[in-house]
């Protein structure tokens, strides 16, 4: 990969980035990957450490305490749920699933929607979060835009990389309005979320709602690969599970599905320790003269350099210096090279980027 390219690598791409520019990967602050600070629950290292010998064993292959565990956790009901080799998944088994000719795209968002539609045959139209509504999604223009041939809608909430998200009531309006279209709803970093705005307790009323999460983020385990989605429609339940490989989560990630959603010490840690970074960075950064920070409710900010003599990437390029790793979001749809993307990491480390970044904006 050439290094032009770098600045706009998946935040997991660390072993590239420490390749090309001679960084040891464990030296590297990534602000860039959007992990949970505090790292794997201990509570997941004592059930893994536990289990080892359990290798020799095929998982669950209808993962019925994992599903249990995850019900109690969402509310979802057990027979609602779904287990995954990660969201992403999950993402392409439902989209491959509804086979798509017409989908619309929030976007900004995770390429990975328009890449599955694409793949499938199927056409998509990316939905513009404007910059002058700070990039909240207007439900009405959205309604506007849906067609009688409209068959998928994709949303993220909070929506990655703008951290904006919609209601619950939003949505039911959004579901209402679309009775014959599917609407999959990504919440990979709802958790991280002060308000309630899941939609999972929409899945029982609307059978056209598909909820999908991972607990890459929020649990800190990117490497477990262990998503699950929520449906009430036992048709596209049956679907995805016949096209969907046996024991495709492995035994570690169902052992730990079992005991992190009980975790509630590190839940209640988490959210504390997010709640009040991101209050603390927010009055920060509308401090500094040459950025505009946006409002969020993800574990993450997008931020809009004011400064006309400077972009993203060189930012990118400048903090890669000191071993501090932002995404450059030059390459999100309906951004440019004057947006960047960083995440929420313990307070001495969040402390260090904000100074560096004042640096960089002097």
């Amino acid at each position: 990969m050439e290094k032009k390219n770098l600045h706009v690598l998946h935040g997991g791409d660390l072993d590239e980035i420490s390749r090309i520019y001679g960084i040891n990967k464990n030296e590297i602050l990534n602000f860039s990957g959007n992990v949970n600070p505090l790292g794997l629950p201990s509570s997941v290292k004592k059930a893994i450490a536990e289990s080892t010998d359990m290798a020799a064993n095929y998982p669950d292959v209808s993962y019925v305490a994992l599903r249990e565990a995850i019900a109690s956790y969402t509310g979802a009901d057990r027979e609602h749920i779904i287990a995954g080799n990660g969201s992403t998944e999950l993402i392409s088994l439902f989209i491959k699933t509804v086979s798509p000719k017409k989908a619309v795209i929030v976007s900004p968002a995770y390429s990975e929607y328009l890449r599955e539609v694409v793949s499938c045959g199927g056409n998509a139209e990316l939905f513009p979060l404007r910059e002058e509504e700070a990039f909240m999604l207007d439900t009405d223009r959205l309604k506007a835009n849906i067609t009688d041939d409209t068959d998928l809608i994709v949303i993220c909430n909070p929506n990655n990389p703008t951290g904006t998200y919609l209601t619950c009531g939003q949505i039911r309006d959004i579901l209402t309005h679309c009775k014959n279209t599917y609407v999959m709803i990504d919440e990979t970093y709802v958790e991280f979320s002060d308000k309630d705005i899941s939609a999972i307790p929409l899945t029982k009323e609307f059978k056209n709602l598909f909820v999908v999460r991972g607990t890459s983020k929020f649990f800190a385990c990117p490497g477990l690969r262990l998503g699950y989605g929520v449906c009430s429609s036992e048709s596209i339940r049956s679907d995805i599970n016949e096209r969907k490989d046996p024991w495709s989560v492995n035994i570690f990630a169902e052992v730990s599905g079992q005991v992190m959603f009980k975790d509630k010490a590190f839940i209640k840690n988490t959210v504390e320790l997010i709640s009040s970074e991101r209050k603390r960075i927010f009055d920060e950064l509308i401090q500094f003269k040459n950025i505009y920070v946006y409002d969020t409710q993800a574990n993450f900010f997008l931020c809009r350099i004011l400064k006309d003599d400077i972009t993203s990437t060189q930012i990118f390029e400048e903090l890669i210096k000191d071993k501090i790793l932002i995404r450059d979001a030059s390459d999100f749809p309906y951004l440019g090279n004057r947006f960047l993307r960083f995440c929420i990491l313990d307070k001495n480390s969040n402390t260090l980027l904000l100074n560096s970044l004042k640096k960089c904006l002097k």
